[in-house]
């Protein structure tokens, strides 16, 4: 018979993996996540480090399928697919998890100062571990409708409003670890009143930023949605269809003389760079708005090289006013075993084990486009949740980036709107507008203080499988954030304080002694007497 103590861990475990869920789209119930993680604690508080990694394992079993289930929309993702993808995400938080039990336990340390730090950490390495890099549903993008706290990630990035989630849940588990080993009140302890001060600090912070003036130079620009389905994206039978839908959509959108034009990622239906018929028509397109277009398309690599046969680029192209090319931005961050297959000279993957595998290359270059006033970057598909390539363009001084993505593949799920959440955290981050154009829906307009301002609706205030054209005048910024200028700082101190707790929980018993004898006692203010 299963103890009753194992029983509550693992309910304890559940409960914080669905409060995650919870926290992030379509639910969107951020409050949440300042409480996720409280039962997961007080579930691995002085347990053995098997039972705690066990019980941690649990909550992100829970936590990422939850999330990110869209997948399973997605034409042949089969399920064994999607049961390894989760079991290796979920394995972050078990690692968090074990990583907490065990340096408190050899430590004693305050759980306020080993949780945060080693969540940051495990999120920093979900983003840096090569072509396995996943940074999807981090704790910090589920404020992203909080735009007085998004305001700290000009300064930390994502990272530092995850930091600041988990230090709450971490001050609240304390709180309740206190309340239960004490016979009577010994008041308010120190970690809650850290924990309240600097939420109002960064609160505050936050009313500031936003209090200030807007950006006095704007630009004009359009997105086009044309809903294309999937099934027809690629059928040669509809191919004049497709371009005709969105010429009707572009001129309508030139009525508006908005300096650019954006079609969403592939939505020209082929090589519009070296298929001579594409390019005159949408060349024509180009000519007849009278403004720059920039549209997607599937560009053959082996025009570039010849190793390269049967390969493709997955492009933006710009069109000028006067119907030329003026160049192209090559999508880099490719989807493993979707688009390519990872390490693909060492090892040779097994099909059952993954669907069918594209034949795609990276680009090399972060093209920045002169349109009018306008310096503009493009991400495509799943790059804005990359934080480093999005900086990178920042770095490059864009003022405006553009990010065009075909997202029917995950019909109406809830993918699109954790893809804008992203959006939202990156424009927060470098002080930059977004446009996103989108096939399907999403498609919005992100100002440079990471507030959604406008978004593409059909008849009852559908966003999704609707089509349509949207217009803004979107904010010019000059500006460069800390986090422009200086990137992961705050996260790479995490990674050090982290990797100095884990020094420190595998000293001998003496020196963890002396170690935690000088570390900071966040004890409790007892009230007078």
């Amino acid at each position: 018979m299963i103890p009753g103590r194992v029983v509550q861990a693992v309910l304890l475990s559940v409960l914080s993996g669905s409060l995650l869920v919870l926290t992030f789209p379509s639910f969107d119930l951020h409050i949440l996540a300042w409480v996720a993680l409280v039962p997961l604690l007080l579930a691995i508080e002085d347990k053995r480090p098997a039972p705690a990694y066990v019980y941690s394992l649990v909550a992100g079993i829970v936590f990422f399928p939850g999330t990110w289930y869209a997948v399973y929309a997605v034409p042949g993702f089969k399920i064994v697919d999607g049961a390894l993808i989760s079991l290796y995400l979920a394995q972050y938080v078990a690692v968090w998890g074990l990583a907490v039990n065990c340096i408190r336990g050899r430590t004693q340390l305050p759980l306020t100062l080993v949780a945060a730090p080693l969540w940051v950490a495990v999120e920093y390495l979900r983003c840096h571990i090569g072509f396995l890099s996943l940074p999807w549903a981090q704790l910090g993008d589920s404020q992203y409708e909080s735009l007085a706290l998004l305001q700290m990630a000009s300064l930390t990035g994502v990272y530092g409003l995850s930091f600041l989630i988990v230090f709450v849940n971490a001050a609240m588990t304390e709180a309740i670890l206190q309340g239960r080993r004490a016979s009577m009140w010994l008041g308010i302890p120190r970690a809650s009143l850290i924990a309240a001060s600097l939420l109002i600090a960064i609160f505050v912070h936050g009313v500031v930023v936003l209090a200030r003036r807007p950006t006095p130079e704007t630009t004009r620009i359009a997105v086009v949605q044309g809903n294309i389905p999937q099934e027809r994206k690629w059928d040669a039978a509809f191919r004049q269809a497709t371009l005709e839908k969105y010429g009707m959509l572009t001129r309508e959108a030139a009525a508006h003389r908005p300096t650019l034009i954006v079609w969403p990622e592939t939505a020209v239906p082929g090589d519009v760079r070296h298929d001579a018929r594409l390019r005159r028509a949408v060349s024509a397109i180009a000519s007849e708005a009278g403004t720059h277009l920039l549209v997607g398309s599937s560009e053959y690599a082996k025009f570039t090289r010849q190793e390269l046969r049967g390969k493709h680029y997955n492009s933006m192209v710009l069109f000028g006013p006067d119907g030329q090319t003026r160049g192209e931005y090559r999508k880099m961050v490719l989807v493993p075993w979707a688009e390519y297959p990872p390490l693909q000279d060492w090892f040779d993957w097994p099909r059952a084990l993954v669907s069918k595998i594209g034949g795609f290359v990276g680009g090399e270059d972060y093209t920045v486009f002169a349109v009018g006033p306008a310096k503009v970057g493009v991400t495509i598909c799943w790059e804005n949740i990359f934080p480093d390539l999005f900086r990178e363009f920042a770095k490059r001084g864009v003022n405006l980036m553009i990010n065009a993505t075909n997202e029917a593949w995950f019909g109406e799920t809830a993918a699109s709107r954790q893809f804008l959440t992203m959006s939202a955290m990156r424009a927060a981050e470098h002080r930059i507008a977004i446009a996103r154009a989108t096939n399907t829906g999403i498609s919005v307009f992100i100002d440079d203080r990471g507030k959604i301002t406008q978004r593409l609706t059909g008849a009852g205030g559908k966003d999704m499988f609707v089509d349509g054209v949207l217009l803004d005048d979107v904010p010019l910024t000059t500006m460069r954030t800390f986090y422009t200028r200086y990137g992961d700082e705050f996260a790479g101190s995490q990674v050090a304080l982290a990797v100095l707790l884990l020094i420190a929980a595998g000293l001998p018993a003496r020196a963890r002694v002396r170690f935690v004898r000088r570390s900071p006692k966040l004890t409790t203010l007892r009230p007078a007497t």
